[in-house]
């Protein structure tokens, strides 16, 4: 036999009255057993300023007084460049067969022969300087002026050759 749905609800609505009084009790109890204590720091003390260690003081940093400086000793002498080297080997060869040429009157011959020696040694005072009295026997005194200056330069400190260039330029100017 079967029962009646009729007979069946008073005993379900008894039964969920009880269950409604169950889950209440659970919302009430479960939110407060899971709330998480928040943390609050204890109010700071306060102490009285004798009562208080005073603080640290920092150590007074010793800098050293630097060394006296001792005057730098005066720079040595400049070193004299070295003097010209002397005409050598080919050179001088060709130096003495150009002098030979102009004296001869051959200009020209002499002009080849001390530019070629010139190639050989360019930085010869003396070769420029026959160069340029050959250049002003010749009449072209803007060029013997020029080779005079030249050969001034590298004549170094030989006063001798300072000398003889100086002539050459003071007589090409003079030749103007």
């Amino acid at each position: 036999m079967a029962a009646r749905p009729d007979a069946l609800k008073p005993a379900a609505l008894a039964g969920a009255g009880r269950l409604r009084r169950c889950l209440l009790a659970l919302l009430l109890v479960v939110p407060a057993a899971c709330t998480v204590p928040v943390y609050e720091p204890p109010p700071p003390q306060r102490f009285p300023a004798e009562a208080l260690p005073p603080p640290p003081q920092p150590e007074p940093i010793v800098v050293p007084e630097p060394p006296p400086r001792a005057v730098p000793p005066a720079p040595p002498p400049p070193i004299p460049p070295p003097p010209p080297p002397a005409s050598t080997g080919a050179t001088a060869a060709l130096l003495a067969q150009g002098r030979q040429q102009a004296a001869a009157g051959n200009y020209p011959l002499a002009t080849s022969t001390l530019e070629r020696a010139l190639r050989i040694n360019p930085n010869d005072a003396d070769t420029w300087y026959e160069l340029g009295r050959v250049k002003l026997d010749q009449g072209d005194y803007v060029q013997a002026e020029n080779m005079g200056r030249r050969a001034l330069g590298l004549a170094g400190n030989d006063a001798l050759r300072r000398a003889l260039c100086e002539e050459l330029i003071e007589a090409a100017r003079a030749g103007r």
